[in-house]
């Protein structure tokens, strides 16, 4: 997999990123926003209800019941409007808080890459470090005495540790 540049640990934090991502947005979008829609299906058939009683109950009725059940039929819309002018502003403070859970799920995301990284590139270091050591001894040591060549390599390594080799 390291031949096709996929990474194995970047992988799986991602498929986790998405698995919570999922888990998440059922539990605090999802599921909201159907009992939502539910309750306004259920509003709806209750006002189709009202609406038909009422139309029902004022044919029946004289002159004076019918002004009662016009006021009563302006309050029962007035509520209605109310409801619905509630059930928006909720809708859109789930969403809002949906989409900062969003937000803060990317952000962590993006650390916890951004921190992977940073190991990834620390282990580079260290084996480039390692890797140039030995050859390093390897080649100096037909050219130099041992003294000579300890020093020298204390050198070498002081200044590649103090250096940003593939730092991004």
């Amino acid at each position: 997999m390291e031949a096709l540049g996929i990474d194995i640990k970047l992988l799986l934090a991602q498929g986790i990123n998405f698995i919570l991502f999922a888990i998440i947005f059922k539990k605090f979008l999802y599921a909201p926003f159907r009992k939502y829609l539910h309750k306004q299906m259920g509003e709806e058939e209750e006002k189709v209800r009202i609406l038909a009683d009422l139309q029902i109950r004022e044919e029946s009725l004289g002159e004076r019941e019918k002004e009662i059940l016009a006021q009563a039929h302006e309050q029962a819309l007035k509520i209605i409007k109310e409801a619905e002018k509630t059930a928006e502003a909720k809708k859109t403070e789930i969403a809002k808080e949906a989409e900062k859970e969003a937000q803060l799920i990317k952000k962590k995301a993006e650390q916890d890459m951004e921190h992977e990284r940073k190991e990834l590139m620390d282990d580079v270091r260290t084996s480039v470090i390692r890797t140039s050591e030995a050859m390093t001894e390897t080649v100096l040591k037909d050219f130099i005495d041992q003294k000579q060549q300890k020093a020298l390599l204390e050198s070498i390594f002081k200044k590649l540790k103090t250096s940003k080799v593939y730092e991004n």
